[in-house]
């Protein structure tokens, strides 16, 4: 059984705790922690249920909450050797990229080396004898190797961050549209449909679009773009709201 509750997603903050046949981890802290304790609450979570965290990269709305986080969570944190050496954290565990490691008792984790302008940047795929999930975000491009890691997972966080046209004639500088539009920027909602377009033929049935730009794009414009990609394909495609609190079971 796979439950996810998303808390934050997009520029100003990202958190999401995914139940993984009865596993409950956290991905990301950038969030308070009394956003996260209330989530939690609300749909019947406690900060003791949660068993591991994992960390995809120090950027601040990823982590702004871990510190405060962790000192309610007594539980194991995952991130890459670089971003453990950049947080100076000696109590997190580093996972070496694209090694299958056994994190808890029947659950392994695979991460993913990202194209993201932050140094150790990872996205994930978690696994169980029964159950599987990727998470892919903060990525200018999504390579055929990520595509053949997270395949066939029964549902996929992934990246939808901008419309292309929006960027390119919106009010941001550009400089920061260079960054975002680079290999080492974020992933816009074309290059996130095609992605899923391959995952879809290789068994994946449920998406969810991720790190929205508030700016940039509208969360009917990513579907939109998800939908027309890969009508007639029996897919069930989500937008994962900025901010949330109603668990979802896959």
């Amino acid at each position: 059984m796979l439950k996810i509750l998303p808390i934050a997603s997009g520029s100003t903050g990202n958190s999401m705790l995914v139940e993984i046949d009865a596993r409950v981890i956290v991905i990301d802290l950038g969030v308070t922690a009394k956003m996260m304790r209330a989530a939690l609450e609300k749909n019947g979570y406690s900060w003791n249920d949660i068993q591991a965290v994992l960390i995809t990269h120090t950027h601040s709305d990823h982590v702004k909450g871990l510190e405060v986080c962790m000192k309610q969570i007594s539980a194991p944190i995952f991130m890459s050797h670089t971003s453990k050496d950049t947080l100076m954290l000696e109590e997190a565990a580093a996972l070496t990229y694209y090694e299958r490691t056994e994190i808890l008792p029947g659950l392994w984790v695979t991460a993913i080396r990202t194209s993201h302008d932050c140094p150790g940047s990872i996205g994930f795929k978690v696994e169980t004898e029964q159950s599987s999930f990727g998470y892919v975000t903060d990525l200018g491009v999504i390579p055929e190797s990520t595509i053949d890691l997270i395949s066939g997972s029964d549902c996929i966080v992934i990246e939808s961050n901008h419309d292309e046209e929006m960027l390119r004639y919106g009010r941001y500088p550009v400089f920061l549209k260079k960054r975002i539009l680079s290999d080492q920027g974020h992933l816009s909602n074309d290059a996130c449909a095609e992605a899923i377009i391959q995952l879809a033929e290789r068994g994946t049935r449920h998406f969810f679009l991720a790190h929205l730009s508030r700016e940039n794009n509208r969360p009917w414009t990513a579907l939109d773009c998800a939908q027309k990609a890969t009508a007639g394909m029996d897919l069930q495609i989500e937008v994962l709201p900025e901010y949330g609190d109603m668990l979802k079971e896959i």
